[in-house]
């Protein structure tokens, strides 16, 4: 660093800098204007529309299990996420939200929504989580998790968990009708079940993988939206892959790679097409849901959320609300509004 007047101000300048992108105000402001100033106050607006609409109420426990881990920039796309899954699936499974960086008051406005909800803190993640992976003595595991909060989806899922079966949602996925096939029926499944992506994003090629681990990694596995048994997940063996070096490099894609090859190991069902992946525009007849990852995010708010309003979803929310403090009223009343919103979707794709 330069000496004299320019060395201190220099120092001033990324001093400041460095406290600026400490604030989080801050990096909402130049996140919104990299976004476009006009089409953040778009997405503000109709992600708001959803937080008037009334709570929803989940289980205490049971054995099967919703889990979603979520940040201040997405929280308020996790509460679109879960109202909609909860709303068109018609059930009650117990929600855990994984706080991946919210604010306080972020944390009061999802337990405000969903307040039988267990909201995990990262303190009492790490505390959790990094005691069971010592106990079982998986060092590869609890570093790699330390690496990317990404990973928490892999070991604070199926670690915290007592459920037989998880369904893991990601904040960016909306519902249009009833997600039948990730509904646990009485006997269970046959296997687990992922969304299919466009392609694979993994940290290793399929060749690489067969190569060093002897499996044939499932292809284009989206961990985005899966249902999974939660003993299937082998962390003996996820702590023999992690000796590979390469499966850390990009440490983004390693737990969609980890998920690859426990499907390897276990098989896999993927969801249908109407389980949708996918960067271009549109809602095709017949969507049951669409995750909106990476360049189509904009779709989210552009699309998705639109089509829900147009569609009566938050009226749909609030007579659901009624119905159920009614004693008298019948599940087919409720089972109607997923029909009409459905129809209302299929009128407008066509």
């Amino acid at each position: 660093m330069a000496d004299g007047p320019d060395g201190l101000r220099i120092a001033l300048v990324h001093g400041l800098r460095d406290r600026l992108r400490s604030w989080p105000a801050y990096e909402d402001l130049r996140w919104a204007m990299r976004e476009g100033l006009g089409r953040a106050w778009r997405r503000r607006r109709i992600q708001g529309r959803i937080l008037d609409t009334p709570p929803i109420r989940t289980a205490a426990g049971g054995p099967v299990e919703v889990r979603l881990l979520t940040w201040r920039r997405d929280c308020i796309d996790a509460i679109w996420a879960l109202k909609s899954f909860y709303h068109f699936a018609q059930v009650d499974y117990p929600l855990y939200i994984h706080d991946g960086g919210l604010l306080p008051g972020q944390v009061r406005l999802l337990a405000r929504h969903f307040p039988a909800a267990r909201i995990l803190t990262p303190t009492d993640a790490n505390r959790l989580v990094d005691a069971e992976l010592e106990r079982r003595g998986l060092q590869r595991c609890l570093s790699c998790r330390s690496k990317h909060p990404m990973m928490r989806k892999l070991f604070d899922f199926f670690l915290l968990s007592k459920a037989d079966y998880l369904i893991s949602i990601d904040s960016d996925i909306l519902f249009f009708r009833c997600p039948e096939l990730l509904c646990i029926p009485p006997g269970g499944i046959a296997a687990n079940r992922y969304n299919e992506d466009v392609s694979c994003w993994y940290a290793m090629s399929l060749e690489e993988m067969e190569l060093t681990f002897g499996i044939k990694a499932a292809q284009r596995i989206n961990a985005g939206l899966s249902v999974i048994r939660r003993q299937s997940v082998d962390f003996t063996l996820v702590e023999r892959w992690l000796a590979c070096p390469k499966l850390s490099q990009e440490i983004w894609l390693t737990e969609q790679t980890l998920h690859a090859l426990c499907a390897g190991v276990n098989g896999v069902d993927f969801l249908p097409k109407t389980y949708l992946v996918s960067t271009a525009p549109g809602l095709p007849p017949g969507t049951v849901c669409r995750h909106y990852p990476g360049v189509s995010r904009h779709l989210l708010y552009d699309e998705g959320m639109p089509w829900l309003v147009a569609s009566g979803f938050l009226e749909a929310l609030r007579t659901q609300a009624r119905l159920r403090r009614q004693p008298q009223s019948k599940p087919s009343a409720c089972a109607g509004l997923e029909t009409r919103t459905a129809r209302a979707l299929d009128r407008g794709s066509e």
